[in-house]
């Protein structure tokens, strides 16, 4: 379930509170997002999603489009204030940034987002060298969890 954010004013799309959330194309093959999200922000995740901020995850996902192939990059966040350098990106492709948190419920708020932007044609084709550059275990995949149940009468 997805609720769409709410620090922008209704009539434009300046920021409340000043929170910074942009990327840039930094060379032919480089990337960078950095954001900068205010207490209030977070204090209004919280109102919205009913848990503390601390408890949610937080996360910056990258979407590309190429040749009508999409895919997507995700990177865990701890802090609300930071720097993300992607190396590597496939040229002649559309991108564009979103932050989100996301409670125990699995409920996504959007934070930020950027407009979508254009990286020329510089040599690096494969979209999957993207999406599969830095792939970390989420413990949700992983997690199992086993529990002994003692019957009765039968010993300790």
């Amino acid at each position: 379930m997805d609720k769409h954010s709410f620090p922008h004013n209704i009539r434009s799309g300046i920021p409340f509170f000043r929170d910074i959330f942009d990327m840039n194309i930094q060379n032919s093959h480089t990337l960078t997002v950095r954001w900068n999200l205010s207490v209030e922000t977070m204090k209004l995740a919280e109102t919205v999603l009913f848990e503390k901020a601390p408890d949610m995850i937080k996360e910056i996902l990258i979407f590309v489009k190429r040749n009508g192939i999409e895919a997507v990059r995700t990177k865990r966040i701890k802090r609300g204030k930071g720097k993300w350098i992607i190396v590597q990106v496939p040229g002649n492709a559309l991108y564009r940034a979103e932050c989100r948190i996301l409670n125990s419920m699995n409920v996504s708020l959007k934070l930020a987002e950027t407009e979508d932007i254009f990286l020329a044609e510089n040599g690096v084709s494969d979209i999957n060298s993207f999406r599969n550059a830095e792939i970390h275990t989420r413990w949700e995949e992983q997690f199992s969890a086993y529990t002994c149940y003692r019957t009765e009468g039968k010993g300790k």
